[in-house]
């Protein structure tokens, strides 16, 4: 599935693994950017079809429904560009070519020139390892193409250490210590309706439920990143609050 207008250059991307990384991650500062003018656009690795909640029928492709769930969410946030990559199984990055999922990756930055991109850090939060191999490519991609100089400005990991509610997770250095803190209030009933896009996958009921939680509260909620390139030299004495 690919949207895009050869016109869209530049702004603000992501690149992640699977339908609903978005969501989760960066859907507040994907809205927020696209609410100032910029575009924003968004690369995922693989259908997600390996998402079949317990119970569910197994028959026809389940890819299907990840992907209509994706494209809803995608409307919410005011993505100006969806795409996902063709051949790449669910649950199956890290046994595909390295070098392939890398060059995949550089081909749609280059084509498309964003000024930054977000995706997961050394951990991929969770530990998944498609998250972890799409959060490597994406930096092997950039550093490659910074040597032609048409790398993105700025490489953000998610860093979900403000997010409301209780998870937390064993997290990398890079995804604990973050640079940028992004107060997403305004947008934060977008990023709980593209989490209710993802009907299917019954994980986002807690991050909807915090998340609604703190809107009752009349309570800041945030965003956090870690800006890997350039890095942010350390100790950071306040964070910056915008990476678009």
């Amino acid at each position: 599935m690919t949207d895009a207008s050869d016109e869209l250059i530049g702004g603000l991307a992501a690149v992640f693994a699977h339908p609903d990384d978005e969501s989760f991650g960066c859907a507040g500062a994907l809205a927020l950017a696209h609410d100032a003018g910029r575009v924003t656009r968004l690369l995922v690795a693989t259908r997600g079809e390996a998402g079949v909640p317990e119970g569910a029928p197994s028959e026809g492709s389940f890819g299907d429904v990840r992907e209509r769930e994706l494209v809803t969410a995608a409307q919410v946030i005011g993505l100006d560009e969806v795409t996902i990559l063709e051949g790449y199984a669910d649950g199956g990055l890290a046994d595909a070519p390295f070098a392939q999922i890398v060059d995949d990756v550089a081909h749609w930055l280059v084509s498309r020139r964003p000024d930054a991109v977000i995706t997961f850090g050394r951990h991929g939060i969770t530990g998944h390892p498609d998250h972890v191999v799409i959060g490597s490519a994406v930096r092997w991609a950039v550093e490659r193409l910074a040597e032609l100089g048409t790398a993105p400005n700025a490489v953000y990991v998610v860093s979900p250490v403000f997010g409301p509610g209780p998870n937390r997770y064993d997290l990398s250095p890079e995804e604990q210590g973050a640079t940028h803190r992004v107060e997403i209030t305004p947008v934060a009933e977008r990023k709980v309706a593209a989490l209710e896009a993802h009907r299917s996958q019954s994980d986002t009921a807690e991050q909807i439920a915090a998340l609604r939680a703190a809107i009752e509260a009349d309570q800041p909620i945030y965003e956090g990143y870690t800006r890997v390139r350039p890095a942010v030299p350390a100790p950071h004495p306040k964070f910056d609050a915008r990476i678009w």
